[in-house]
């Protein structure tokens, strides 16, 4: 943002400040206010439609719904606080207001933040000449070779001249610390992973690095590739994150069009649904979680110049990294630290919306806690350590940037407060506010209602209303101890890996169970204190009421978050990775050849060790004529996708025959590709899987539906009660299926192709590598 325009919004949003805050600051009566209430929600009703595409529209809506949260706030400091004679209840009741307090801050940031997000038009375009050279990093830990080198085969394919693109495994694996391990299988497991992935680039035509020593996680494993590195500009993409052909494309010429610009960020895209989103069972058309930060809030951020490197998908300056001494590794937030570092610098960074990169969410919601207690933690100690309130060189609004973004972890801290202080009178009769039932719809629903309205308007396309909540309520009970510890401790996290032996082959419950159910527990003890207080105090009926209220929306949603908990295999019906590709398979014959068969197939997914075809039913008697040679488990053959203008692919890809079922669509055939053909394998996924970056643009854009205030408040309430039951039943079976496990575990399985093709008819999730969020893979504990 330039100076002139910077100095405009700021007299824009004193300009907005003024009447807001006369208007907030004017003394009236409930009556009065409950009118206002109306207007205030009813203006916002009408011009809800119209916010996301009118920016003097947007303004106007935060302005009046700003008026009403400050005049919230007002009330709640003035009126509704005990009496100091009562000093435990006034306690509870200033923890309370601390919370709301906090939340109120966090509403003007956010109304910042997203007034008029910013999209830029594509880059100016460059001779090939004129293109700046480019390092592509992939750093790795302990990745399979097949994940690796889809990963690699994508990062050769990118659409760039090759003789200014180098692409560098970073492997902190095979390091010599770790091949020369005090305990002989790390070192021999370390040595020969080194070895395998040394052959896998030299096939690939990628380099190879790795270093001395595993220090400073992955932070470190970036910069002591950099030291062998001249690009001008560096690519980082996470282990998982495959990487479209048009990424450099579509960025690249940015830098040449502003020489301070050091970042371009691009959005984290996954192909998997993250575990409290399958395990809650949430239509495959709501929005994931993540879109609501890629979508709005970092376009906003990028607006105010605040847009901060985000670990992967990104595109950085050198010369920007060695001014600051390459990627920062003080906190365990290394890429938000890293931009931080820059940017006080007075280096500027932008943010394109488009998504060109693909990964995976951690498969189980305890390695989906474990990552996001990361975050939370780095974020803090970012918060602690390097305040941007304080650090000298940034902009206002980049410290407001930094602030809202740090701060938003501390919400288990907040989710907490809210979760707990109904119980406090409940169940030891502390009065947390003074108000009257009139109180209560004039000022309290209202404000409610206004709140959700608001993040409704904003974000009603990649947020479907109370589902962060559900979030929230789900990941507080674990990460208010690291936040905590953090607080506590900034410089004593560490850096905890995401387990890598993750399965969903069948359901479970979560080893973390403990601390979430004990949560929802606690709050439905809150709802029997409650009907308790009701017989035993008939005068406190009304604060019953009102308190009693408060305390099941919480259940509910306690109940409806529970269900993380029960881990399930649930089954993408359009699996995000799925594709339609021609291809031709010839069954092999006999040792002569005779009765080899040619068939016409269709690949619907593939990886570097296996690809699933259909064919289709009308595809003639030959399909049904070798239904029996394509059963045959193990058979060979050889696979020939038929794509223009790809060399790499054109020799078939010798494989064999794993499974066939049939369904609605067709046959279904599952090959298992030849070790010898992992390079054209990966070649082949990274082609017709992750090239195209449109593909992952019609998931993010064109498949999810928005949806409205109330619709989303009905579907998560009913959502909430009918999991109950369905918690207690499975809570109850959880020792029998645990013996059934183990029975099954002790029994040797039955070879049988028959029950194979029994599958369900629903498409089946593409065959794939398990693989964790390379976000939280590093750590070494030195020696």
């Amino acid at each position: 943002m330039s100076q002139g325009a910077a100095w405009a919004l700021a007299l824009l949003w004193i300009g907005l400040m003024v009447p807001i805050l006369f208007l907030a600051s004017v003394p009236t009566s409930v009556s009065v206010q409950a009118l206002m209430a109306v207007v205030t929600v009813t203006i916002i009703f009408v011009m809800k439609p119209f916010v996301a595409a009118n920016m003097p529209l947007r303004l106007s809506v935060l302005a009046v719904a700003s008026v009403f949260v400050l005049r919230y706030w007002i009330w709640r400091l003035v009126e509704t606080l005990p009496s100091i004679d009562d000093p435990i209840s006034l306690a509870a009741a200033l923890l309370l207001f601390g919370a709301e307090t906090f939340t109120v801050g966090l509403f003007f940031l956010t109304a910042l933040i997203t007034a008029d997000p910013v999209t830029h038009p594509l880059p100016p375009r460059l001779k090939l000449s004129e293109v700046p050279s480019v390092d592509i990093l992939v750093p790795s830990y302990n990745e399979s070779d097949q994940l690796l080198a889809v990963t690699l085969a994508a990062a050769k394919n990118i659409t760039y001249p090759d003789d200014k693109k180098t692409v560098v495994l970073c492997d902190d694996g095979g390091t010599d610390q770790r091949c020369a391990h005090a305990d002989p299988e790390i070192a021999k497991t370390s040595q020969e992973r080194r070895a395998r992935l040394q052959k896998l680039c030299a096939d690939l035509g990628v380099v190879y690095s790795t270093r001395a020593r595993n220090e400073h996680a992955k932070a470190g494993n970036l910069n002591a590739a950099l030291e062998t590195l001249e690009g001008e500009l560096l690519l980082v993409l996470d282990a998982d994150h495959v990487p479209t052909r048009d990424i450099l494309t579509r960025t690249v010429g940015y830098f040449s069009e502003n020489p301070r610009l050091f970042l371009v960020q691009t959005p984290h895209f996954f192909t998997n649904r993250d575990p409290i989103e399958r395990n809650l069972a949430l239509p495959e058309t709501c929005p994931s979680e993540n879109e609501m930060f890629y979508s709005e809030i970092h376009r906003g951020l990028d607006r105010l110049g605040g847009a901060f490197f985000c670990g992967s998908a990104a595109i950085l300056r050198r010369r920007a990294l060695d001014e600051v001494g390459g990627i920062a590794g003080d906190t365990i937030t290394e890429d938000a630290e890293t931009a931080l570092e820059i940017h006080s610098r007075g280096w500027e960074s932008i943010y394109i919306e488009r998504a060109m990169v693909a990964g995976l969410q951690p498969e189980t919601f305890a390695s989906f806690i474990q990552q996001r207690g990361r975050w939370a933690t780095g974020m803090i100690q970012m918060l602690i350590l390097k305040n941007p309130i304080l650090r000298s060189g940034l902009s206002l609004t980049q410290r407001l940037c930094y602030l809202n973004s740090m701060s938003f972890w501390l919400f288990p801290l907040v989710r907490t407060v809210f979760l707990l202080s109904p119980l406090l009178y409940l169940f030891f009769g502390l009065e947390i506010f003074v108000v009257t039932g009139e109180e209560v719809l004039a000022y309290i629903l209202p404000y409610l209602l206004i709140g959700f309205m608001i993040q409704n308007a904003l974000f009603a396309s990649v947020r479907w209303p109370q589902i962060s909540e559900v979030y929230e309520i789900a990941q507080t009970p674990y990460l208010l101890r690291a936040v905590f510890e953090t607080v506590l401790r900034p410089r004593g996290a560490t850096f905890k890996v995401t387990a890598k032996d993750d399965t969903l082959d069948s359901a479970f419950l979560s080893p973390i169970y403990r601390p979430l159910t004990l949560m929802t527990g606690l709050l439905l003890a809150g709802l029997i204190a409650g009907l308790i207080r009701w017989i035993a105090f008939p005068g406190d009926r009304g604060v019953i009421q009102i308190v009693g209220a408060w305390n099941l929306y919480n259940f509910l949603l306690a109940a409806f978050a529970l269900r993380a908990v029960f881990e399930r295999p649930w089954r993408l019906v359009k699996p995000r990775t799925a594709v339609s590709t021609p291809a031709r398979l010839a069954l092999s014959g006999d040792e002569t050849g005779a009765g080899a068969t040619m068939l016409d197939v269709t690949i619907i997914a593939a990886t570097a060790g296996s690809v699933q075809l259909r064919l289709d039913p009308d595809s003639g008697d030959s399909a049904t004529r070798d239904w029996k040679k394509l059963s045959i488990k193990g058979a060979l053959a050889t696979l020939t996708p038929i794509l223009e203008k790809t060399p790499q692919l054109e020799a078939p890809l010798e494989v064999s025959i794993s499974d066939v079922s049939s369904g609605a669509d067709g046959i279904r055939v599952g090959l298992v590709v030849d070790p010898a053909h992992m390079i054209a394998a990966s070649h082949l996924s990274a082609t017709v899987v992750y090239g195209d970056s449109s593909r992952w643009h019609f998931f993010r854009k064109v498949r999810p539906q928005s949806s409205t205030l109330l619709a989303g408040l009905v579907y998560v309430l009913a959502k909430s009660v009918v999991s109950i039951p369905k918690s207690v039943y499975d809570f109850l079976r959880e020792p029998a299926r645990r013996r059934d496990q183990l029975a099954a575990d002790l029994t040797l399985p039955v070879d049988s192709f028959a029950e194979a093709s029994k599958e369900q008819e629903k498409p089946a999730e593409p065959v794939r590598q398990r693989r964790r969020s390379a976000e939280s893979q590093y750590l070494e504990i030195e020696d």
